[in-house]
């Protein structure tokens, strides 16, 4: 089965300021917008430092490392499932099955072009095949992003163009169209904003 995945940890001295305004709320959301967005079967997981209540059917697993930091990131890939993995700060717009299928099935992983500088990938939406362990395995701290940029991927964007997109690289300007998840970075976040599309898909 897929596993849709999400890190969520209280805001602590390591989180960066545009990152401290997520509660379970945001998780919730996240959660709706994949269930109106998949066909195929998936549960919910959102690795977190304790436990939380949700109201939506979201299974928790319990962080590594106390407090987090970024590379709580990276740890989903110990799970060694098909997987989406998502941040908090994520609008899905839009179905999602054929991104589901490829991480089920193609035996890679599946990284956004950095919208700033597209020769190098980001990690907003990950689409993650079964056998990735090595990624959390490999982890020795720093930079989680960087880590990411270092394994073998292929890009989304060459697969499913306009798929999934960033909101200040290509959304904000040219609007959602055909994009099926939109990730956001920085500021703003959806909290900010009063976007038909995030009015409409971030419930």
């Amino acid at each position: 089965m897929l596993t849709v995945a999400c890190v969520f940890w209280d805001a602590n001295v390591a989180s960066y300021e545009f990152s401290r305004c997520y509660t379970e709320v945001w998780v919730d959301k996240l959660y709706r917008g994949f269930r109106r967005n998949l066909t195929l079967p998936f549960r919910f997981v959102c690795f977190t430092e304790r436990p939380r209540e949700f109201a939506e059917p979201v299974e928790q697993l319990p962080l590594s490392k106390s407090p987090p930091d970024y590379g709580a990131l990276i740890e989903p890939y110990r799970l060694g499932e098909p997987m989406i993995l998502v941040g908090l700060d994520t609008v899905v717009t839009g179905n999602c099955d054929e991104m589901a299928y490829f991480a089920m099935t193609s035996g890679m992983l599946a990284l956004p072009r950095d919208p700033y500088a597209k020769h190098r990938a980001c990690t907003g939406v990950q689409l993650v095949s079964p056998g990735f362990e090595s990624v959390w395995e490999t982890y020795q701290g720093g930079d989680d992003m960087e880590h990411m940029r270092r394994q073998p991927h292929v890009f989304i964007d060459d697969i499913f163009p306009g798929q999934a997109e960033s909101y200040k690289g290509h959304v904000r300007d040219h609007g959602v169209g055909d994009t099926r998840i939109v990730y956001f970075h920085g500021r703003p976040k959806m909290d900010e904003m009063q976007e038909p599309f995030v009015l409409e898909h971030w419930r």
